[in-house]
C-alpha cells in the first residue's frame, strides 16, 4: 500500500507540474473559413432530492437541442461523496450526474444537482467517446481528441468499477482540440480493475471562442472554489475542472455553469482530511 501510495504522490506531482499555468490562461484557435455564433443557447437545471443514498440526477435539454456542456454539484456531507459520473446520455441530448457515498458512508442527507448547456446542434457538432482499459494504477488519465479543424467545447467523464466512491474523478480538462479525464484511487486504495471514461463534445469553431481557466490558492485548507467568468458579450458553453494536488483524498464536489457567463468549480478534502497543498482549477469554453 505505501509503494501504491509513494507511486500515486510522484503521479499527482508531476502531473501539477506538468501543468503549472498562470492563474488566468485564454487560448484561441483559428481555424479556416467563417465562424458562427450559436444560437439559442439556453441554461438548464435540476436538483434531486436530499437523503442519504446514492443517486443519479439527470436533466434533458429542450426538444430540438443538444448538449454542448454540463456539470454537476453535490450539497451537504461533500466530504463522503464523490461525483463518479458526468456525462451526456440519451443521444447526447441529457446531462446525467452520478453522486455515491464512499466506503465509509455518512448518515447525513445530500442532494445532487445536475445543469447542462443546450442549444440547436451547431456546425460540426460531433461527441467522441473513448475509455482506458481495466486496470489497477493509482492514477489514470484518458485523452480523447476531436477531429482535426474542430474545437472542443464540452467535456464528460466518469469513473467506473467501484460500487462505492472509492475512485474519484479528478480531472475533467478541456484543451482546445481536446478533452482529458484523470481518475484516481481514493487514499485507501482499490484492489480491482477500473476504467476511466471520456467525451469530448466538438464543433466548428463558433464566433469568439475562448478557452478560460483560473486556479484557487494553492494551500492545506479543506474546501477551495474558484470562479472564472466569459469575456464581454461571450456566455459559457463548456465546463470543466480539475485538482491539483490532492494525491486521491481530494473530492470535486461542483463543476458547474452558476449563470450563462460564469463556471465554479469546487472541491473537498474527504472526511480524513489532507495535509498537503493542493489547489482546483475552474475551465470555462465560452464564445458568442
Amino acid at each position: 500500500m505505501q509503494a501504491r501510495a509513494n507511486h500515486h504522490r510522484l503521479s499527482r506531482a508531476a502531473l501539477a507540474t506538468g501543468l503549472a499555468l498562470s492563474s488566468l490562461a485564454v487560448s484561441q484557435l483559428a481555424l479556416a473559413g467563417p465562424a458562427a455564433a450559436v444560437p439559442g443557447l439556453t441554461r438548464q437545471s435540476s436538483t434531486g432530492p436530499s437523503d442519504s443514498v446514492a443517486k443519479t440526477q439527470n436533466r434533458a435539454c429542450p426538444a430540438g437541442t443538444v448538449a454542448l456542456g454540463g456539470g454537476g454539484a453535490v450539497t451537504g456531507a461533500t466530504g463522503n461523496i464523490g461525483l463518479d459520473f458526468m456525462l451526456p446520455v440519451s443521444g447526447d441530448t441529457t446531462w446525467s450526474v452520478t453522486g455515491r457515498e464512499d466506503e465509509n458512508g455518512t448518515a447525513s442527507n445530500w442532494s445532487l444537482s445536475a445543469t447542462v448547456l443546450c442549444a440547436p446542434a451547431p456546425s460540426g457538432y460531433q461527441v467522441v467517446s473513448g475509455s482506458s482499459a481495466w486496470s489497477s494504477p493509482s492514477t489514470k488519465s484518458h485523452l480523447v481528441s476531436c477531429p482535426i479543424g474542430k474545437v472542443a467545447l464540452g467535456v464528460g467523464g466518469a469513473v467506473s468499477g467501484a460500487s462505492t466512491s472509492e475512485l474519484i474523478l479528478e480531472d475533467l480538462r478541456i484543451d482546445t482540440s481536446s478533452v482529458t479525464v484523470t481518475g484516481a484511487e481514493d487514499g485507501t486504495g482499490f484492489a480491482a480493475d477500473w476504467q476511466v471514461q471520456a467525451r469530448a463534445i466538438c464543433a466548428n469553431q463558433p464566433a469568439g471562442y475562448e478557452r478560460l481557466l483560473d486556479d484557487s490558492v494553492l494551500s492545506s485548507t479543506s474546501v477551495k472554489s474558484v470562479t472564472v467568468t466569459c469575456s464581454a458579450g461571450r456566455r459559457v458553453h463548456g465546463v470543466g475542472a480539475e485538482i491539483l494536488g490532492g494525491e486521491g483524498q481530494v473530492r470535486l464536489t461542483a463543476v458547474h455553469a452558476v449563470s450563462t457567463t460564469a463556471v465554479t468549480a469546487t472541491a473537498t478534502e474527504d472526511d480524513n482530511g489532507f495535509s498537503g497543498n493542493w489547489k482546483v482549477r475552474a475551465f470555462a469554453v465560452c464564445a458568442n
